[in-house]
């Protein structure tokens, strides 16, 4: 991706600025096998191409110094019905990032499954590290892949998918 720069007189001095970028997906169910507890998002699988980031089971890595936009959907379900509330939240370099948990609650019953999405910037410089957390109190509640399914054919989708774009 690229972002177009321009001079102060119009676009006579335009230059391309290649931008960082990654999308990461996780294709396994990742279960709470302790309530209460941080839970890192693993993430398994290159979506896109990624130039700027790497990525290590969900400990993303930074190789070009910017100001990323981290958007961060993950899929949930619940066992039960009882309406269990989550956190999620971001940790740069091994420290939670300040003001950065979001909670959900799950609604509609045993076995739905819900879409939680949050977008932060994260000022990033080179070999800082990001990590996505998850926590609930009841352990009943997990990360959810769903294969693929037919009637009609639609692909398999991710239990957590991270997408990151330098923005600065």
């Amino acid at each position: 991706m690229a972002f177009r720069v321009a001079g102060t007189g119009g676009v006579t001095n335009t230059s391309f600025v290649a931008g960082g970028y990654g999308l990461f997906v996780s294709t396994a169910n990742q279960t709470n096998p302790v309530a209460s507890t941080a839970n890192l998002v693993s993430l398994d699988t290159a979506i896109d191409g990624s130039s700027g980031v790497t990525n290590s089971s969900g400990t993303i890595t930074f190789t070009t110094a910017g100001v990323y936009q981290v958007i961060v959907e993950l899929f949930w379900t619940s066992t039960v019905g009882a309406n269990p509330t989550i956190s999620q939240w971001l940790a740069q370099n091994g420290n939670n990032i300040a003001n950065s948990t979001q909670d959900f609650q799950i609604l509609g019953g045993a076995n739905t499954v819900q879409a939680s999405t949050c977008v932060w910037h994260v000022n990033a410089s080179v070999n800082d590290t990001l990590k996505v957390y998850w926590s609930c109190s009841d352990t009943r509640v997990s990360l959810t892949y769903q294969a693929a399914l037919a009637n009609p054919t639609r692909p398999a989708s991710p239990s957590a998918i991270v997408a990151l774009q330098q923005v600065a």
